[in-house]
């Protein structure tokens, strides 16, 4: 517009201008910008807030250069306006991000202060199950009913920009246990140090999160092999994520903080703290979204042995694959005269598009000095596929948190997941001969239904057998079945 109204002023003058110059004048055809009256007077280098250009004596000259004058202050003030509403623009953007930050609510409210180094966030899991067994040999009579197998409770964040923390107590079976107590400390260029009770490096079910979790319960030889050296215990690790797809973890650990220090024993008869090392390497060759590759390896080392008040001693058990009956279908009996124990393992999975397999495997070997060595072994293996196209993410060496695609109640039904494993611990080689070839295996068969991801309903069928288990009172064979529901909220 500025650009028109100047050019219809200057063609008025050009008119003003031959209709004053005496017939046969010659007429300029040219108009030269260093002798312009208009730019000489006003020229581009002229602040808006100049004074009024001297008069010329030509009325449109006079006028047309005021008009000049006057747009360009307008212009000035136009930029000026609009540089202020920017910057109220924005200084309301930063309020309101500051706001976001002190107070953000999702399921819980988080707090942090405006510069994002403090913060402060509760987080807890609830996990409620139900199981109905099917007894088929054995004559064991299963308990039916009810219980939570997580009620979580705690708190997390991040403090002087370097640190995180997390604190976290667990609720369900009738007692209170301390889960999660550490601090972290990051500033060291891709490693992350943790110091208090945490997961000591181990395996892809046993380090994934429970939260996301695929069965009801992990593999039988997951938790057996876990319990005696594994798990979560009081420690210093570190862990190193060299690049995206490789990561190293490694760790000095004591015992976890609710085992019981002492008991009936005699002060003087009660045995020391055991201890141990852990590591663990995972490496995805193929790390991208909906196309995952992953491999990974496991050990420990333990001595300085404890069961119960027995020193030098080793119990290994597990349940078949749900925590509502409390009867283990594996048992090696208390082992004695076991100086130590050392892990190793192997772990795969491959995540193409809506199917995921997985897998992993380990051998537990028990030092017996003066007495016979003995190893076990256990495996798993499984296959999961989303029905409704959504595939598992994985993140630092451990599948992470499923997103449905459609949220049930927002947009849609959630997403739906079915999976088959099959799973084998044996411990047939034990030397307590009352529990000589115990071995247990079972398939389950699992339904996932994710509501989003904070919430999902799970229902798994598992068909369990095992040889020389407790629960059968002649040694022989116990077999059964079990239907089991979980309902799942964490936050």
């Amino acid at each position: 517009m500025i650009a028109i109204l100047l050019a219809s002023a200057a063609a008025m003058s050009l008119e003003v201008q031959q209709a004053t110059v005496p017939p046969g004048t010659e007429q300029p055809t040219e108009v030269d910008p260093a002798v312009s009256p208009i730019d000489s007077i006003v020229g581009d280098d002229l602040k808006p807030e100049a004074a009024a250009p001297r008069a010329t004596g030509d009325p449109v000259l006079d006028r047309l250069n005021a008009l000049e004058a006057r747009v360009r202050q307008l212009e000035a003030r136009n930029a000026e306006l609009e540089q202020q509403a920017d910057f109220n623009q924005q200084r309301l953007e930063t309020v309101e991000t500051r706001a976001a930050k002190n107070a953000q609510f999702g399921w819980v409210p988080s707090t942090s202060d405006s510069t994002g180094a403090f913060t402060f966030k509760p987080r807890g899991v609830v996990e409620a199950d139900g199981a109905a067994f099917f007894e088929r040999k054995g004559g064991y009579d299963y308990n039916n009913g009810t219980a939570f197998r997580r009620a979580r409770l705690g708190v997390e964040g991040t403090a002087f920009k370097w640190f995180n923390y997390r604190l976290e107590v667990d609720f369900a079976g009738n007692a209170v246990n301390l889960t999660d107590a550490y601090l972290q400390y990051t500033k060291i260029p891709k490693t992350v140090l943790t110091l208090g009770q945490h997961k000591a490096p181990f395996g892809l079910e046993s380090n994934n999160s429970d939260n996301y979790n695929t069965f009801l319960e992990r593999g039988m030889f997951t938790n057996a092999f876990g319990n005696a050296g594994a798990e979560r215990r009081i420690g210093l690790s570190a862990t190193y994520g060299a690049r995206e797809n490789l990561n190293i973890a490694v760790g000095l650990f004591g015992d976890n903080e609710s085992i019981s220090r002492s008991s009936a024993a005699p002060v003087t008869d009660t045995p020391d703290e055991s201890w141990g090392v852990n590591g663990r390497i995972t490496w995805e060759p193929l790390l991208q979204p909906n196309r995952i590759l992953h491999l990974g390896a496991a050990g420990y080392y333990r001595t300085a042995l404890k069961s119960g008040d027995t020193e030098d001693a080793v119990r290994l058990t597990d349940r078949p694959n749900i925590r509502v009956d409390n009867g283990n279908i594996a048992d090696s009996g208390v082992i004695t005269g076991v100086r130590s124990l050392q892990y190793g393992g192997m772990e795969a999975a491959a995540v193409l598009g809506p199917l995921t397999l997985a897998g992993e495997a380990g051998r537990l070997w028990l030092v017996r000095p003066g007495l016979s060595d003995q190893h076990f072994t256990g495996f798993y293996g499984y296959a999961s596929y989303f029905l409704t196209g959504e595939s598992r993410p994985f993140k630092a060496g451990n599948f992470d948190r499923v997103k449905p695609f459609r949220e049930l109640g927002k947009d849609g039904l959630g997403a739906f997941e079915v999976a088959l494993r099959y799973d084998r611990l044996d411990l047939s080689n034990t030397p307590v001969l009352v529990r000589r070839g115990n071995d247990a295996r079972s398939w389950t068969f699992g339904i996932n239904w994710y509501f989003n991801p904070y919430a999902k309903l799970m229902v798994n069928y598992v068909r369990f057998r095992g040889d020389n288990t407790p629960l059968d009172p002649v040694g022989d064979e116990t077999a059964g079945d079990v239907l089991a529901t979980r309902l799942h909220l964490d936050f």
